[in-house]
C-alpha cells in the first residue's frame, strides 16, 4: 500500500455536500480543519 507523505498540501478539489452544493478545498483554507473520509460500504 502506498504511504501518505506528511506536511505536503493536498491538491485542490471540490465535492458536493449533502445539499448538492459544491465545496472546494481551497475555499476552506485558513477557516477550518478539513477531514475527508471515504467509508467503504456507506451508500
Amino acid at each position: 500500500m502506498a504511504q501518505i507523505a506528511l506536511k505536503i498540501p493536498a491538491p485542490d478539489f471540490q465535492l458536493p455536500d449533502f445539499n448538492g452544493r459544491l465545496i472546494r478545498l481551497s475555499d476552506q483554507m485558513g477557516k477550518a480543519n478539513v477531514l475527508l473520509v471515504f467509508n467503504r460500504g456507506f451508500m
